[in-house]
């Protein structure tokens, strides 16, 4: 038995349950890619509030002070934003974990499609829960504002941890090493 069994053996006995949550997410491209908004809106409102619902309780989690919520859809020009979480003390330490907080969505997603192979494939609870599956999986994904807010942090924190490797290596070699001795 190898270690990653228990995370694929849900899926040998019953491998079409995959095809839930391919079709749904193909069905939301698609729906995307064509511009039709209220469809594609409609089908992403569970995503959408998975997506928003984990940034709002890490960044309560972490006190930044969650100041709005909304998953009601806007769009400017070409953009399309389908939600949004405000923060009133978002700092250098959180918005890190805040802004990657819909990967946890994830091991969620995993979860609900193993639940799915216990039923047979064609089961209406097999294509909810594949269903659900699929939008956490779209949900995830960190959007471009997410990003942009980890990424200023991330480079706080890659900084700090070259600060403590370095703290590390003089008390570590001691400060004959820098000099060559």
């Amino acid at each position: 038995m190898s270690a990653l069994e228990p995370l694929y053996a849900p899926f040998a006995a019953s491998p079409a349950v995959l095809l839930w949550p391919a079709l749904f997410l193909l069905l939301s491209r698609q729906l995307r890619r064509r511009a039709w908004f209220w469809p594609y809106v409609a089908l992403s409102l569970p995503g959408t509030v998975l997506h928003e619902l984990c940034h709002f309780l890490v960044g309560w989690l972490l006190r930044a002070r969650p100041s709005r919520f909304s998953v009601w859809p806007s769009r400017y020009g070409r953009q399309l934003t389908l939600g949004q979480v405000g923060f009133s003390r978002l700092t250098w330490w959180n918005a890190l974990p805040i802004g990657i907080a819909p990967l946890l969505l994830l091991p969620l997603g995993w979860g609900l499609l193993a639940l799915a192979a216990r039923w047979p494939w064609l089961s209406p609870a097999a294509a909810g829960l594949g269903f659900l599956a699929a939008q956490c999986w779209d949900g995830c994904l960190p959007s471009s504002t997410d990003l942009s807010h980890a990424g200023r942090s991330a480079l706080a924190y890659g900084a700090l941890l070259c600060i403590l490797f370095g703290a590390y290596a003089l008390l570590h070699y001691g400060f004959r090493a820098l000099a060559g001795q």
